[in-house]
């Protein structure tokens, strides 16, 4: 072989291996991107969670305080209808 036969080998082997390289290049690139995004995605859902565990604890103390104003009132119309029955 001569050396123009291996100039043209090598080049004929380099362009398919750049091209290979350069796309493993940009798949391990994006790969490491979605695992970011992955992270972001699980940290905000757990943010969210939080929020709505923290906004349900303070809807049912709520919950328990207009319960116990039901109870109150019911109590005092019982007493109230007592009273005017007689």
């Amino acid at each position: 072989m001569t050396q123009e036969n291996w100039i043209q080998l090598a080049i004929a082997m380099v362009t398919p291996l750049s091209t290979l390289t350069i796309v493993m290049v940009g798949f391990i690139y994006n790969n490491s991107r979605m695992s970011d995004l992955r992270q972001d995605l699980l940290a905000r859902v757990s943010e969210l969670r939080a929020d709505v565990d923290r906004r349900l604890t303070g809807v049912e103390t709520k919950l328990d305080l207009l319960t116990g104003k039901v109870v109150e009132l019911d109590s005092r119309l019982t007493r109230l209808e007592e009273r005017f029955a007689r």
